[in-house]
């Protein structure tokens, strides 16, 4: 229907709006069906309504899907089901494919546009800074990096400028952000990620309802809860690995011993217009540590340094 490529663009849509749905709320797999035979009512409701409907010359698309809807609500077999979800599905997308035909969306294939996030590694020695997330409806209660979304008109460099001030209330000067990693991950975010080994001031909880508390970690000793593709990324750049994916169906040719994500160069630079060089063969070792820095205010501490165990002082 429409131009060639117009289902593979709604489907590409579903795709990415289920893997933005998992990574939001989880696979939810617990969540039982709730279908059953107390439905039949309505779905015998919703049959006659089409059948009244198309013979008044009054029949729409709500009608139909309605009544779909409602026949999977009524059965019990999984493979029923399935089959009724299948029709409901089709007739969904269907009508996903009008809507574009019907407002232009389907007159051209448009270019795909991933959405990108920025994130940084605070580092100190060998600590990274992460936080505790809390309030934001995603990964709620884990720990992940200061992180956040380049905005329209926004480069990357700046955004992250702007994302640490905002939730650890220091400043960074775009010059001292490293780039570190780029992530390609199955929900089709494009994550980046840069060091970062100087600032002004002293990391505070700056967004208190989207963060309960900061904690330096050990990078080989991440905590356990944190954001799994936080912590994939941290253990790709300290192996001095610029690319990875995340997510995505592994091919069955792939090496465990060899990860597709390894890349044999990296740039430190975080300024678009530097030019590229290899990252140094070991992390920075000569870090401004806590005490060189201005004390954090005594209403917001950050917690002690994480002891050997990877478990953070208290906040």
């Amino acid at each position: 229907m429409g131009v060639p490529g117009s289902l593979a663009r709604v489907l590409d849509d579903v795709r990415a709006e289920r893997a933005a749905q998992d990574a939001l709320f989880g696979p939810q797999e617990e969540l039982p069906d709730g279908t059953g035979p107390s439905w039949e009512p309505l779905a015998e409701e919703a049959k006659a309504l089409v059948t009244e409907a198309a013979s008044a010359g009054l029949l729409t698309r709500r009608h139909i899907l309605y009544e779909e809807v409602l026949e999977a609500f009524a059965e019990t077999s999984p493979a029923s089901l399935r089959a009724e979800l299948v029709q409901v599905a089709a007739v969904a997308v269907k009508w996903v494919q009008l809507l574009d035909r019907r407002t232009g969306h389907d007159a051209a294939p448009a270019r795909h546009r991933a959405r990108v996030s920025v994130h940084a590694l605070l580092l100190d020695g060998d600590r990274v800074l992460l936080g505790r997330r809390a309030g934001t409806g995603f990964a709620d209660g884990l720990w992940h990096l200061p992180s956040g979304h380049v905005e329209a008109g926004e480069d990357a460099v700046a955004a992250l400028v702007r994302e640490i001030r905002e939730e650890l209330a220091v400043e960074v000067a775009a010059a001292d952000l490293r780039f570190a990693h780029v992530m390609h991950m199955a929900d089709d975010w494009v994550h980046l990620f840069f060091f970062a080994e100087r600032w002004e001031g002293e990391p505070v909880v700056g967004e208190p309802d989207k963060c309960s508390e900061l904690g330096w970690w050990e990078l080989s000793a991440l905590p356990p809860d944190t954001v799994p593709y936080a912590a994939s990324a941290v253990r790709q750049a300290t192996e001095h690995r610029t690319f990875s994916t995340f997510g995505w169906p592994t091919p069955a040719s792939s090496s465990a011993s060899a990860p597709a994500s390894a890349s044999p160069s990296a740039s430190p630079s975080a300024s678009p217009s530097a030019s590229p060089s290899a990252l140094p063969s070991a992390l920075p070792s000569a870090l401004p540590s806590a005490s060189d820095r201005a004390p954090a205010p005594a209403s917001a501490p950050v917690p002690a340094p994480a002891p050997a165990s990877g478990v953070p002082g208290d906040a």
